[in-house]
Formats: C-alpha cells, structure tokens, sequence
C-alpha cells in the first residue's frame, strides 16, 4: 500500500521521474494529450511552489502516483484546479481516490469553493472517481469539464488534514526503514 503524503518543493526530480515514467496512454489521461520528455521536464520547472500543492503516494521511497492543486489568488481567488497522475502498477487500487479526496480537504482548508480538473471523455475511472465527490461533469470538445464545489472548511477538516499529515509523515519514515531491512526471504 502507498504512503501518502505532501510533497515538498525539493522533491520536484521524484515528481518529474513519475511522469516521465507514465505510459503513453496515461501521459495522454494526464496533460489533455501527447507529450514528449521535454514537456514533461518543461512542466515541472515551471511549477511555481507558491501556488502549488502536491500529495504523494510512494512506494518504498519512490513516487508513484501524485495529485497537483494550483491555485492562482489573484485571477481566481476562491478556485483551484487539479490534475491526478498514477503509474499504471497503482491503478484500479483507490488510489487516485485517496489523492483527490486529500487534495479536495486540503482546497476546503484553504477557503477554495471551486476546484476544477479536465477528464478525457474515454476515462471512466476518472469520470467515476469525479461522481464519487460529487463533481459535475460538462463536455466540452471532446474533454469532460469537472467541477467540484466544496463546503467552508470545519474543525473536522482542520483536523483530517492535520491528521494525515502525521500520519504521512510518521509512514514515509516507517517505510524507507522498511525499504532498508534486507529481504529475508531472498536470503
């Protein structure tokens, strides 16, 4: 099972080796369409981190699937969009269940009423994934618009949030010890 956690700025090469190592198909799931290296290297240096948060899943050590909210509080103050990324090996597991509902606290927490994210039309585990929160769907040539409208933040999601985080963090550490005990069985 992957650790989940937030990502810091300094993690940016784990994130750009996540995406370069997508299949050609879940590259095109993820940017709205085919991308060479360069792009996927171009995207993740001009990240800006102020606006930027990204939740993790590892596994041991190696990330493997992420979820990015961006934010921008001066052309949309009160909205953000999103774009979930998961290795094909991790797929079909809940975990890009996992990242969006995190990623969708962690919005809530900070007074963001609007997310927004793009699906391809032929993706129905994302178009799936979107109906489970709620997310109302618009085709717009050829891509479905999702739309999720959250609720103001509450003490219960102050502190799922803050949970998650020791959580994450604690787990991170537990699994790169784990990660570092030599396999017995191979022995």
């Amino acid at each position: 099972m992957p650790v989940f956690r937030k990502m810091l700025p300094t993690e940016m090469a784990l994130y750009e080796e996540h995406l370069l190592r997508l299949s050609r198909a879940d590259r095109y799931a993820r940017f709205a369409g085919t991308v060479s290296d360069d792009v996927i290297k171009q995207h993740c240096r001009s990240l800006d981190w102020r606006r930027t948060i990204a939740i993790g899943g590892f596994v041991q050590g190696e990330l493997r699937a992420a979820v990015v909210l961006c934010t921008d509080r001066l052309l949309w103050p009160d909205q953000a969009e999103l774009a979930v990324s998961v290795e094909g090996g991790l797929q079909g597991q809940r975990v890009g269940t996992t990242l969006v509902r995190r990623a969708l606290t962690i919005a809530r927490n900070r007074s963001i009423h609007t997310v927004h994210m793009l699906v391809q039309a032929e993706n129905t585990r994302m178009r799936a994934l979107s109906n489970r929160f709620g997310g109302r769907m618009r085709l717009e040539e050829g891509e479905i618009s999702v739309t999720f409208d959250l609720a103001p933040p509450n003490q219960f999601s102050l502190g799922l949030e803050a949970l998650e985080d020791g959580a994450g963090a604690v787990s991170a550490v537990l699994d790169r010890i784990q990660a570092a005990i030599p396999d017995r069985a191979a022995a």
